[in-house]
């Protein structure tokens, strides 16, 4: 591909920008202190590779291709939205989807235990607690980890069931599983949105020429 130094200019500060837009995006997600971030800090740098590997495409498939500066926005915004897509959107959407539906099996599993611990006491406490010490970070999350570690604790104290809480525990673990079946799988919706619209409108913009 031949470009003049203006397109050339404005492709590295795109590389420039995109590329560090990803690696702060995998920073912080990487080190957020919720799961469910962390599930997908990988993709970022895996749509970085991508990126990278769709631009040498492009030189190579197009190399003796002239453009003018409608078309070079136009390919190398479908292409990186072609990658986000593939890299990002659909992946990122199947892997929280596995996440929220894993921490809705959690918090179901907590409300059983929390509603039988009125008629099978000892075994359900037991249980509760052992279930909120292997899931404490993804039940950190939805602020619930510290009510029920209290909830197991007291309860144990004065064997018997804690009702000062009991019904307001149930009624959090019932709101905390609605939230999350209703939330997003998208890691980024809007900025799908965004970025689909403005290729979209280059792409009409081409063919209408």
């Amino acid at each position: 591909m031949i470009l003049d130094p203006l397109k050339t200019v404005l492709l590295w500060i795109f590389i420039a920008f995109y590329s560090s837009t990803l690696f702060i995006a995998w920073r912080l997600s990487k080190r957020s202190k919720k799961g469910r971030e962390r599930s997908i800090s990988h993709l970022f740098l895996l749509n970085l590779i991508f990126f990278y590997s769709g631009l040498i495409a492009i030189y190579l498939i197009l190399a003796e291709w002239e453009p003018d500066f409608i078309e070079f926005i136009t390919v190398h915004s479908l292409m990186t939205i072609g990658i986000y897509v593939a890299v990002i959107e659909v992946p990122g959407f199947l892997i929280l989807s596995h996440y929220d539906e894993k921490s809705v099996e959690v918090l179901r599993t907590a409300k059983e235990h929390l509603a039988a611990s009125t008629f099978n006491f000892e075994t359900s406490i037991q249980e509760l607690g052992a279930l909120v010490n292997a899931q404490k970070l993804r039940l950190e999350e939805q602020h619930l980890s510290t009510s029920l570690e209290y909830f197991v604790k007291s309860s144990d104290a004065m064997k018997q069931v804690n009702r000062s809480v009991l019904n307001l525990l149930l009624l959090e673990t019932g709101q905390s599983m609605k939230s999350i079946s209703e939330k997003s799988k998208h890691p980024f919706p809007k900025l799908i949105d965004i970025f689909s619209l403005a290729g979209l409108s280059f792409l009409i913009a081409h063919l209408l020429k």
